[in-house]
C-alpha cells in the first residue's frame, strides 16, 4: 500500500531539494536556535568571509553574508625608507658577532 505524504504545514512552500543540497554543501547552516544563542561565533564566521545559510525547522529562511569584502591595501616595499636606506657605511658584525647575538636571543624566542 502506498502512503500518501502530506504537508504538515500548508502555508510552507514545496523545497527544491537539489537546491538546499547544493546550498548544503557550500556554506556552513546555522538553525534560528543557533542565530539567538551564538550569534558572535556566527558574526566571527561572517567576519571571516564564510556565507552561513540559517534555517527554520529544516527550511531555509534566510543568508548571513559578509559586507563586501575589501582587499588589503598593497603596499610597494620598494618604497620603504628601510629599503632606500643607504647601508654602505654601516658597519657589518663579524661571524662570531652574529654567533653570540643569535646565542643571547636565543633563549628569548
Amino acid at each position: 500500500m502506498e502512503r500518501k505524504r502530506f504537508n504538515r504545514n500548508p502555508n510552507r512552500k514545496n523545497i527544491d531539494k537539489t537546491r538546499v543540497c547544493r546550498n548544503l554543501c557550500y556554506m556552513k547552516t546555522a538553525t534560528v536556535r543557533d542565530l539567538r544563542n551564538h550569534y558572535t561565533s556566527l558574526l566571527r564566521w561572517t567576519a571571516a568571509g564564510e556565507e552561513i545559510l540559517i534555517t527554520q525547522k529544516g527550511v531555509p529562511v534566510a543568508r548571513l553574508l559578509p559586507v563586501g569584502s575589501v582587499a588589503p591595501p598593497s603596499v610597494n616595499w620598494a618604497d620603504s625608507p628601510e629599503v632606500k636606506r643607504d647601508r654602505r657605511r654601516e658597519t657589518r658584525l663579524t661571524a662570531s658577532e652574529s654567533s653570540a647575538l643569535i646565542a643571547e636571543a636565543g633563549g628569548k624566542w
